[in-house]
């Protein structure tokens, strides 16, 4: 019974990677926001990575990272490694602040965010200029680099990632068992049924 759970969870988890990672290459090519796109995987892996332990979260990170990158990246391995860290950090910041009160984890989610957005962007275009033969690595300098792309799809994705974040804590709520707990008003006493 224990092992059709976790098979079952396996599935589920690879068959939303595999969707989110089809609707984002697809739908949300139409709707950029300021010519960036939410990474619907990375922010599906982040949330499942804060309610799991290291190494659950770092294996869902690497493949759901190997996914990405055989279905959008021109180099094998950049978002295997970017989905394995942010997922390990997840676990990790996330995880442990939803300890102690399940609203602490969103505090975490913005530099989150921020940094992955920053990471992401230097490592894709300095293989890209690598790969290129040399050159600039920001055309028009970082800063402006910073504020017209960073900025913008760290919010982006900070909004989806906030949007799975209050879906799990749904989720958890509605799947939570209710205790087998009656209260009686008039004398304050509580019967625990569950014996």
């Amino acid at each position: 019974m224990r092992v059709r759970k976790e098979l079952l969870r396996i599935g589920l988890t690879a068959l939303a990677v595999f969707l989110l990672g089809l609707i984002q290459a697809g739908f949300f090519d139409r709707l950029k926001f300021f010519d960036c796109k939410p990474e619907l995987v990375m922010c599906f892996v982040v949330i499942l990575a804060a309610r799991t332990d290291i190494l659950r979260a770092g294996i869902t990170g690497f493949l759901a990272g190997f996914y990405m990158d055989v279905v959008y990246g021109r180099y094998v391995g950049i978002y295997t490694f970017l989905y394995l860290t942010v997922s390990w950090a997840a676990s990790l910041v996330i995880g442990k602040l939803m300890e102690k009160n399940k609203w602490l984890g969103l505090a975490a989610l913005p530099p989150l965010m921020l940094v992955y957005e920053i990471a992401e962007s230097f490592i894709v275009r300095f293989f890209a200029v690598y790969v290129a033969g040399g050159g600039e690595l920001y055309n028009y300098g970082y800063g402006e680099h910073f504020a017209v792309r960073i900025l913008p799809g760290a919010a982006y994705s900070l909004l989806v990632c906030v949007l799975f974040y209050l879906i799990m804590l749904l989720f958890l709520r509605i799947r939570r068992p209710r205790p087998d707990i009656n209260y009686r008003r008039e004398k304050d006493i509580v019967i625990d049924n569950a014996q």
